[in-house]
């Protein structure tokens, strides 16, 4: 591990100290032994991206990528939980820990469950006859993405959802499945200038358009927009849980290794 490396990983685990499985120090014990996953990069306008993983669960890791200006603010995040496929539909646990972490999880679950797989009860892993079937390919699910609008339109989303999806198919090669869904409601910034303190309530009049532009962009990096339901603008109502966008894309991967 790089002196650079080194400071961007200590700087990304801070800001989210409070959610590590470990202790700081462990954590960064276990990148540098390589027993946990991380990446770093930097693009051409000088922007560092850190990407790091540690466990949620024995079958499911968190991704999360933060990416830093010059000035080391962070500029954009975007986190998700990954597993195969054959745990998203049978394992309980990462039933439990996407149920357990939003209404918007629960239904990336549920999606990706479901999607071309209609005829199978929902959810499958709490089925007692599970007929043996096996599901093939790797699965994320994007719990949030958000660029700050002053560094919008310089292709930031398109490298970081580049670099979940690699990630993602690091430890397979050959010809792979990868499925990936993520919410199309409007970004909350946790990080940076545009991060407030107020919580944030949804508005149809004004995050209805957000949405829309979102499903503009997703539909450009080769996602299809679906809707679970009709609109409900009712001011009490919580509407954002409507428009999703899924990804399913077949690639072949060849191991580096084999490669060189």
């Amino acid at each position: 591990m790089t002196e650079k490396e080194l400071k961007y990983l200590e700087c990304s685990l801070k800001k989210l100290e409070k959610w590590l499985p470990e202790t700081l120090p462990e954590m960064i014990a276990g990148y540098t032994d390589g027993s946990l996953f991380y990446n770093v990069e930097e693009d051409e306008k000088g922007y560092v991206y850190c990407q790091f993983s540690w466990p949620e669960t024995e079958k499911a890791e968190r991704l999360v990528l933060l990416v830093f200006d010059d000035a080391m603010r962070v500029i954009a995040d975007i986190s998700g939980i990954h597993c195969r496929m054959d745990d998203l539909m049978k394992d309980t646990a990462i039933y439990d820990l996407c149920s357990e972490e939003s209404d918007w999880m629960y239904l990336e679950h549920y999606i990706l469950c479901q999607w071309g797989k209609e005829e199978l009860p929902y959810p499958y892993c709490e089925l007692d006859d599970q007929q043996e079937l096996f599901f093939d390919g790797e699965a994320l699910l994007i719990s949030n993405a958000y660029v700050t609008e002053a560094f919008r339109r310089q292709g930031i989303f398109t490298m970081m959802e580049m670099m979940m999806r690699e990630a993602s198919l690091r430890s397979v090669s050959g010809a792979q499945i990868l499925s990936c869904a993520i919410s199309l409601d409007p970004d909350i910034a946790c990080y940076g200038p545009d991060a407030k303190d107020e919580p944030y309530y949804y508005n149809y009049e004004t995050d209805e358009p957000r949405r829309m532009k979102n499903a503009e962009i997703a539909e450009k990096r080769g996602y299809e927009v679906i809707r679970l339901q009709e609109d409900d603008p009712r001011p009490d109502s919580d509407g954002t849980k409507i428009w999703f966008a899924v990804r399913y894309e077949q690639d072949l991967i060849i191991d580096q290794d084999q490669a060189s």
